[in-house]
């Protein structure tokens, strides 16, 4: 009897050491912890200068420059007047056609510049306080004020240098909704539709010569015919495109509105 006690006794040893060796390798079994700070994703925010701000038009992302100093370029200078006159600009001021003020792409608005007109040497000294022009090789784009002093509101388009002098305050930006219209709520002035794409750039080439700088041509196929379509501009309200209507009427009588 006491030789089945002494087997008993051992059995039982040999048991307990058993659960001591597994619950050294795994303590926790059943539960598996993670910190729950190592499962969230931590979110970084960007805060960008009013006057740098990175602004889309028309599908396009823009990046400005965060600062203007050393810009120094050569490159195509346009002008814009009457359509946008009184209407808020980039930085939230009004936009005066007579002023000395242009728009750019990537310089920090409030940005002062010297432009030189290349063609005669005559320059202005501007404040860049709204975006443009986004037309595909124009770099800047000149008030009517500004154009006149240049010399080149009947040119149209010049080769101008742009050198950057200096800075002063500017607002908050706002997009320019009558430049960045988007194409379904925007009124089209139509000028005309021409089967020669020469004839069409040759009204384009006059609307811009006038002050119609956001005019455009069209391509598109209408009974398998293919037609260059002149556009003076797109406006974002049907008021801005009656005021351009009736000024293009006269010269270009069979004009008409689409949206």
């Amino acid at each position: 009897m006491r030789r089945y006690n002494l087997v008993f006794a051992l059995l039982i040893i040999v048991l307990m050491s058993g659960c001591s060796t597994m619950n050294k390798l795994n303590p926790f079994p059943q539960h598996v912890y993670s910190s729950p700070s190592t499962n969230k994703a931590t979110k970084s925010t960007t805060a960008y200068d009013p006057k740098t701000k990175p602004y889309k038009v028309l599908g396009v992302t823009y990046y400005p420059l965060k600062s203007a100093s050393g810009y120094d370029e050569v490159g195509y200078a346009s002008w814009y007047g009457s359509d946008f006159h009184g209407k808020k600009t980039a930085t939230g001021e009004i936009y005066n056609m007579y002023g000395l003020t242009a728009a750019h792409k990537t310089l920090p608005l409030g940005t002062r510049v010297k432009v030189t007109n290349l063609a005669n040497g005559r320059s202005a000294y501007l404040v860049v306080n709204d975006r443009g022009p986004f037309v595909r090789g124009r770099t800047i784009d000149l008030s009517y004020g500004a154009a006149k002093q240049l010399g080149s509101v009947n040119e149209g388009v010049i080769k101008v240098r742009i050198t950057a002098v200096g800075t002063v305050p500017a607002t908050v930006p706002a997009v320019n909704k009558t430049v960045v219209a988007s194409a379904s709520k925007a009124y089209h002035v139509r000028v005309g539709a021409y089967s020669q794409r020469s004839n069409a750039a040759k009204v384009h080439n006059q609307l811009k010569q006038a002050g119609y700088v956001y005019s455009r041509i069209r391509q598109v196929e209408s009974n398998g015919r293919v037609l260059h379509v002149v556009q003076a501009g797109s406006y974002a309200s049907r008021d801005q495109a009656d005021r351009v209507l009736s000024r293009l009427k006269k010269a270009f009588p069979s004009s008409y509105i689409t949206s």
